[in-house]
């Protein structure tokens, strides 16, 4: 069997889309204009440069958005976008790792008061473990949980001592399942705040009315600074501490200032005064938006239960 001879790239056309070739890439597709050979070594050759290629995008871009606030956007508003990841996507990511660390946080019972470990390093058996945490688990569900049976919400009279959570909803009150809230308030409020990214990008075109910017550059940078906002969130759910709160809080408010005055290129007074008005004007719809949050998942919840 004759060794199959590898097919060499034409000096004029491209291989790919048979475009005219004056360069090392092809205009039209991009594609590189080199041998290509029918090997192992090549098509191996080329899953590392494209795996190589994604993993140092994402590298650079977490990198500046990290050290070099208000950078990125500045890079992707000239057109230079095919080294960075698109900052969709880096919001996307950002947020959903946090929101799911957060409903992880929710769900998954705390680590110390955790019957099985408990039991595992009293007695060093696993199967013992298990069984015994499983056993005691259910003694403490039928006796200690009301609303086992039915997960939700579920009407309670108004003095009841056994609610682990009460909502007041008209005139009825209704005992709800910690966890369920928890988990549907995080997974509501994930879609509000992407909702919300529009909003803090009108407020930004508002502040910045004489920059002549484009609405859509306020909103690239929009979503850069909540992409950092919420990678450093996680840090608040991994190391639950007060004090890993107000960090969060400060490298947020350090953060915002840095971009805003690399980005719009204005004076250090100017810079703060407008950063005081989009915190304000901000934090206001954020907290409008999260009261309609809550009162959206109680209903839904209790809505839910009673269908």
């Amino acid at each position: 069997m004759s060794k199959q001879k590898p097919r060499i790239a034409s000096a004029k056309q491209c291989l790919n889309c048979g475009s005219d070739l004056s360069a090392e890439f092809c205009p039209k597709c991009g594609q590189k204009n080199k041998d290509y050979s029918l090997t192992f070594k090549d098509l191996f050759s080329d899953f590392l440069e494209e795996l190589l290629d994604v993993d140092s995008r994402v590298l650079r871009s977490l990198r500046l958005l990290f050290t070099r606030p208000g950078f990125l956007t500045s890079e992707y508003v000239k057109g230079r976008r095919v080294s960075y990841v698109p900052p969709v996507r880096l919001y996307l990511v950002a947020s959903v790792l946090f929101f799911l660390a957060l409903s992880l946080k929710t769900l998954l019972p705390n680590v110390q008061n955790n019957e099985f470990f408990k039991e595992l390093s009293v007695t060093g058996d696993i199967d013992n473990a298990l069984e015994n945490a499983l056993e005691s688990r259910n003694k403490s569900l039928t006796a200690d949980d009301p609303i086992t049976e039915r997960s939700g919400l579920v009407p309670v009279t108004p003095d009841s001592s056994d609610s682990g959570m009460t909502v007041s909803i008209g005139d009825g009150q209704f005992d709800v399942n910690q966890g369920d809230f928890l988990s549907n308030f995080s997974d509501n409020f994930a879609k509000m705040m992407f909702l919300l990214l529009p909003v803090a990008a009108l407020q930004l075109k508002a502040l910045y009315w004489r920059r002549k910017k484009l609405y859509i550059e306020h909103l690239v940078f929009s979503l850069h600074v909540h992409a950092f906002i919420f990678s450093i969130l996680i840090l608040t759910v991994i190391l639950d501490f007060k004090l890993t709160m107000w960090l969060v809080i400060v490298a947020s408010l350090v953060y915002l200032f840095i971009a805003m005055k690399n980005y719009y290129g204005q004076s250090i007074s100017k810079t703060a005064s407008k950063m005081i008005l989009l915190l304000s004007s901000y934090g206001l719809t954020i907290l409008i938006v999260m009261t309609l949050t809550l009162v959206v998942t109680a209903a839904s919840l209790v809505l839910g239960n009673s269908g």
